[in-house]
């Protein structure tokens, strides 16, 4: 009659006993962001859920006789369940060696500067599907002793801008694409005035010599209006290719993701939003400095919109493959150049 006592007492005091537990457990679960935005109340019916669940998981233990711990660890989240996270860690990459590349600050023997038009004939040939394009645009920069820089536009089906941007040697002459403001500050002591880059690599026109010509003032002398250039350090290069440094204050990085390719490249994929306008960015850093960026949209106007599609024409895994492609190079056969004469 003791034995019969003590087991009921026990089962009077189980239940209180196991919810509190259960609680208290229950309590500690990691919450999902996603939780966090809901809401408290949300987060309440949540919690109440789990305690329902972990509570039968523990009947079903009593139950069966099986040991709860091993019950339990099967209904406990983990936190790596199907969320879909907005933007990817920002891991750290890699930057490769680029003393090699350094060697090399001139034309190989047969080689010629990539131009615009060329640039851009690839990114038309490059594109899967081969769709419709227009709206051809190209650039070319100054071909100097140590770098290369050409790249343009095109759209696709006529109203989506998908832009491409290649530089040889990059690492050599990237100062001002790396850090604006030091560039600033180092063309503002030196008495040179600056040529900026944007995100895509392509130097801004710089209008104050036509000013001052059309005001009747000297242009400044070529010693003094040559863009100041220095390499730049494998810290600058490692923070440049981390999405922390992609971020827009004028716009939400809704993915990203920066990483090293299987041959020591770098690559760095994101996609922006500004309200209806969406952009999608690869930009990859060879290891022999070439950078190759391709830009797509869904506006004839990638920069400053407004949308005229519903999404861009190109998947953030298209564009990596695009830029990936062996066909970029900044040195090339003049039948390469020779080629490409005929886009209008």
């Amino acid at each position: 009659m003791e034995n019969m006592g003590q087991m009921e007492r026990d089962e009077r005091e189980f239940g209180p006993r196991l919810g509190s537990m259960l609680d208290a457990y229950a309590d500690e679960l990691p919450t999902p962001a996603t939780d966090l935005v809901s809401g408290g109340l949300a987060r309440g019916r949540r919690l109440r859920r789990r305690r329902q669940t972990l509570w039968g998981a523990a009947v079903f233990t009593v139950a069966t006789g099986l040991a709860g711990g091993a019950v339990l660890a099967g209904v406990i989240p983990d936190g790596t369940g199907g969320g879909k996270d907005n933007q990817a860690a920002d891991a750290t990459v890699t930057i490769p060696d680029f003393s090699l590349a350094a060697a090399q600050t001139s034309a190989p023997a047969g080689k010629v500067a990539v131009t615009g038009k060329a640039a851009v004939a690839t990114l038309r040939d490059l594109l899967p599907g081969k769709p419709a394009t227009s709206g051809y645009r190209w650039w070319d920069g100054k071909e100097g002793a140590d770098s290369v820089s050409a790249g343009g536009r095109l759209l696709v089906q006529g109203r989506a801008e998908t832009t491409v941007s290649v530089q040889g040697a990059f690492q050599l002459t990237a100062f001002d694409a790396l850090d604006k403001d030091a560039a600033r500050e180092a063309a503002g002591k030196s008495g040179q005035r600056e040529q900026e880059q944007d995100k895509t690599g392509r130097t801004a026109p710089d209008k104050s010599a036509a000013a001052k010509e059309a005001a009747g003032s000297e242009p400044e002398s070529k010693s003094t209006s040559e863009k100041k250039i220095r390499p730049a350090t494998r810290a600058e290069l490692q923070t440049f290719y981390s999405c922390a440094a992609r971020t827009d204050a004028k716009a939400t990085m809704s993915s990203c993701q920066a990483r090293n390719l299987d041959d020591g490249s770098v690559l760095i994929s994101y996609e922006e939003k500004s309200g209806p306008l969406t952009r999608r960015t690869a930009d990859l850093l060879r290891k022999d400095g070439t950078r190759i960026v391709v830009v797509t949209s869904n506006s004839t106007d990638t920069k400053r919109g407004p949308a005229d599609v519903t999404a861009p024409p190109l998947t953030l895994a298209q564009l990596t493959a695009i830029a990936d492609s062996a066909d970029w190079q900044a040195w090339v056969e003049p039948s390469v150049n020779d080629g490409a004469k005929g886009l209008s």
